[in-house]
């Protein structure tokens, strides 16, 4: 069984207040082009295929010819909503679609939809789960008494996931992690996800699928090696993502269940980059280099620059952010001192400040009013800052 994973389309995105359309259109061209080549068995797009919940009429026109062209190649689509959409919206005519080969999923289903595809080696069940916030989620399964989220999807997933011996696919939109939030690599652009307080779901949930095809994270990547991964957005939307090789994974599984991924890269028509160096670098830099691309200009100069961003737009028009080094390090700083600050206790801190204000040390009364006012608070005097 081969099959495309594809996600975090984002169509009608902008980049401040330009319009990544024509940019979208580029992606998905290249997308179409490496269906031809690959001839998959499926195309599974897991959630957020528009950028807000109520799409721009040009977004809307994308999308559509985006799924006649899908259509007309004869390949199977399976596609779940993600945060970003309005489920209505997005599975708008999905009964006439489904005719064409279009499983187009906006809703949780109890239990999950399922579609099953066969190659030679039998039946492979592809589940969809769209994004719902776990609130929504306890009301549909009847699961209101479940607190912790990860409970809650293994008892959705118990509920629904059949042991009939075929291979299984999971088509989900949300954050999944082998342990906590920061195992995962997360960008900018990445909408926060509310999730009952704790917005991760552990990988060791999905562990009777044999791959889980993930939406919301934009960078590709593995939760669990050969079982679990984001296929990342199609597109940088973000500084945070410069350093992002956008590609679409390409998945083979085997009679067993293996699966092996390869990436097929996405080449951008107008690349988002980072550039560092001194005004006159920048400027005088060779040959037509990122002209088109969308840029944020780092500049490492101590002096003062008349005029920089209007200047450098002459040589990059597409100049969205312009820094300086100087106050980078600066921001830097307050930060590392913050953070030094939140790590003292408040007593020490309290006798600091005093000592900063009057020049001598505090009474011994005085701090003890200060610990009982401490007391008060609920904390201890010893306990550090939180800011």
């Amino acid at each position: 069984m081969k099959f495309i994973h594809v996600a975090d389309l984002h169509i009608g995105r902008y980049l401040k207040d330009i319009s990544l359309l024509e940019d979208q259109e580029d992606a998905l061209r290249q997308l179409i082009q490496i269906i031809n080549e690959e001839s998959p068995d499926a195309l599974v797009i897991a959630g957020d295929v528009y950028d807000r919940s109520v799409p721009r009429e040009d977004a809307v026109r994308i999308y559509n010819g985006f799924l006649t062209r899908l259509a007309e190649l004869g390949i199977n689509v399976l596609l779940i909503t993600g945060n970003h959409d309005s489920s209505e919206r997005v599975q708008v005519l999905n009964s006439l679609l489904e005719t064409h080969g279009l499983l187009i999923q906006g809703h949780p289903e109890d239990p999950l939809k399922k579609v099953s595809i066969r190659d030679e080696s039998g039946e492979v069940s592809f589940y969809f789960l769209p994004y719902r916030d776990s609130f929504a989620l306890r009301e549909i399964y009847g699961l209101n008494e479940t607190k912790d989220d990860s409970v809650l999807y293994d008892e959705i997933l118990r509920k629904s996931v059949v042991d009939d011996g075929n291979r299984k696919v999971l088509i989900f939109h949300g954050f999944v992690t082998p342990g906590v939030k920061e195992d995962m690599e997360t960008s900018d652009s990445e909408r926060l996800l509310t999730v009952g307080g704790t917005d991760f779901i552990k990988a060791e949930v999905f562990d009777n699928f044999d791959y889980v095809a993930l939406g919301h994270l934009h960078k590709p990547q593995w939760v669990r090696k050969g079982r679990i991964r984001y296929s990342g957005s199609l597109m940088k939307y973000s500084f945070s993502e410069a350093n992002h090789r956008k590609s679409i994974s390409v998945v083979e599984m085997d009679k067993d269940g293996n699966v092996e991924v390869r990436e097929r890269s996405i080449t951008p028509k107008r690349d988002l980059v980072i550039l560092k160096g001194s005004f006159t670098d920048l400027m005088n830099s060779p040959g037509d280099s990122h002209a088109k691309d969308f840029v944020r200009a780092v500049l490492t100069d101590t002096e003062e620059i008349q005029d920089p961003l209007e200047r450098l737009r002459v040589r990059y028009p597409n100049i969205i952010e312009l820094q300086r080094e100087m106050d980078l390090k600066e921001e830097g700083a307050s930060f590392a001192a913050l953070e030094r600050m939140e790590a003292r206790d408040i007593r020490s801190l309290f006798q600091e400040f005093y000592l900063l204000e009057n020049g001598d040390e505090p009474s011994d009364a005085m701090v003890r009013i200060i610990d009982e006012t401490i007391q008060e608070m609920g904390v201890t005097s010893d306990e550090t800052y939180k800011a």
